[in-house]
């Protein structure tokens, strides 16, 4: 595992100069003439080609706009145009916004604080309003927040350099006009920034190289809502994606997240052999070695920048079960050999009615997430830290609401978890940031130990790993799989309160 060298400091410098150079700077191009004619606005006259999103790429970093649409607005707002067409020699005011104050965080998770965070999609991170998300989070007590660089969909959020990178489907441009400015802004709130990069479930790598996917027996690439699994141990694919990680790095993110690292549990076994009786621990040992292997490989690669790494696993893979090792591949202790930080996703919704013994496990939060966390704590065994991905959606929960939050954030507390990260697909959160306030102190917190001695066999292994061979259900992963987009419905269902 690295040792993980914030350089805070020198980000925060940079940012520093770049708020009082940026009102300095005036760019010459080829194609155009500028000169600043009032305090708030930039004049240019129209060349040959030009066209109103070009100027807009053209003058964004010098007008203080977040989005590239935001300055498109206010350039018809500010010259009365009714449309985007524009003639040769028409002159135009560019408007430029001022440098406002923004609120910063309360404690710093680079002082040694406990991390506090969200979740943003890459569209939520493409406009403005993410600004004002985000400083109503810091306000409520929150330090950190965890941006999609690339989703299950696969489209790339940032402009990456990379030639597999596309932008999504139906999309001309990244989502985040610039990932450098984007940066800055959450700098200058001294905002911990994790980047989350959903690995091998991909559909737009899948549309564009069917050939680097897992397929089925008749050689179909193996799909799940719509996207595509890739092959965890294809070496093309491990670069794409360990080449976005490293891009990610030198724009200054603190942490590089992991996600979807497993193999499909919905079915694929092409890996599993011809015979009618499966080993399933010799099948989890074969899937565990792969993505070891790229774990490995991960850590190799980002050693090089100062970034942290970190991983989400299955909540389930706290109870070591043999089908669900054998199903992902994911297993604890070797995460915690590479990675710095383990985000198990413990969401009480997601286990199966009756899973230990709990007929409602939604409406179980403080026993889910208590258990859930400490059995990883004892499981990583001090080789990474624990950090839950806590419910923020009222998805099978009776009555969701700002104690639901609580009771998940003081059970993590009291389990031993490093800091929480509140999901919700929708970014919805103002059921949490109304009970924040009280659950999040302004000085830094004492860590809270775990109690229980560590459960794991010798050598790191799981209890149980070897079992008697069994035919195996793919469904038997925790019960039943809840899919992101059957949870985003629930989100977005009016008839429930956010």
């Amino acid at each position: 595992m690295q040792n993980a060298k914030f350089g805070k400091q020198n980000r925060w410098l940079w940012s520093i100069l770049a708020c009082l150079l940026t009102p300095m700077v005036i760019v010459s191009f080829a194609t155009a003439q500028t000169a600043i004619s009032t305090a708030d606005t930039l004049d240019y006259t129209v060349q040959k080609g030009d066209s109103l999103i070009k100027i807009c790429g053209l003058y964004r970093d010098q007008t203080n706009h977040y989005a590239i649409t935001d300055l498109l607005t206010d350039i018809r707002q500010t010259n009365n145009l009714q449309t985007n067409l524009l003639r040769i020699g028409q002159k135009l005011r560019i408007p430029v916004l001022p440098v406002l104050d923004c609120p910063t965080v309360q404690t710093n998770v680079f002082d040694g604080a406990e991390m506090r965070g969200i979740y943003l999609t890459g569209p939520a991170c493409g406009v403005a309003s993410v600004l004002r998300r985000v400083d109503g989070f810091i306000e409520a007590g929150g330090n950190a927040v965890v941006f999609d660089a690339k989703d299950i969909d696969g489209g790339v959020s940032f402009a990456s350099a990379h030639v597999l990178a596309d932008w999504g489907k139906g999309r001309a441009a990244p989502v985040i006009s610039s990932l450098s400015d984007m940066m800055s802004r959450f700098d200058r709130r001294e905002l911990y920034v994790v980047a989350r990069i959903a690995l091998f479930l991909d559909g737009e790598l899948g549309r564009q190289r069917p050939d680097l996917a897992l397929h089925d027996a008749a050689g179909n690439p193996w799909n799940e809502r719509g996207c595509f699994w890739m092959d965890p141990a294809n070496p093309e694919v491990r670069q794409y994606n360990l080449t976005l990680a490293a891009e990610l790095a030198r724009a200054g993110v603190d942490e590089i997240q992991f996600d979807y690292v497993r193999f499909p549990t919905n079915g694929w076994q092409e890996d599993w052999g011809d015979s009618a009786e499966v080993d399933l621990g010799l099948v989890a040992q074969r899937r565990r070695s792969v993505i070891a292997s790229f774990l490995s490989e991960a850590s190799d690669t980002l050693s090089a920048y100062d970034v942290r790494i970190s991983a989400d696993l299955f909540g389930i893979m706290a109870w070591g079960r043999v089908e669900d090792l054998a199903l992902t591949g994911q297993h604890v202790p070797t995460f915690a050999q590479y990675v710095d930080i383990i985000c198990p996703m413990i969401y009480p919704s997601h286990f199966g009615p009756g899973f230990e013994g709990r007929k409602r496990p939604g409406d179980d939060p403080e026993y889910f997430i208590g258990e859930g966390t400490r059995r990883f704590v004892e499981l990583a065994a001090g080789e990474a830290e624990i950090r839950p991905w806590l419910q923020a959606f009222p998805y099978r929960v009776s009555n969701y609401n700002g104690q639901y939050v609580a009771t998940q954030i003081t059970a993590a507390r009291k389990a031993g978890g490093d800091g929480w990260c509140l999901w919700n697909p929708g970014c919805r959160y103002s059921v949490a940031l109304a009970i924040l306030p009280e659950l999040c102190p302004t000085q830094p917190m004492d860590p809270v130990l775990p109690v229980n001695p560590v459960l794991v066999a010798k050598g790191g292994e799981p209890i149980s790993l070897k079992t008697p061979p069994v035919s195996l259900k793919p469904a038997a992963l925790m019960g039943s799989m809840v899919s992101e987009r059957q949870i985003l419905e629930q989100n977005q269902n009016p008839g429930k309160t956010q």
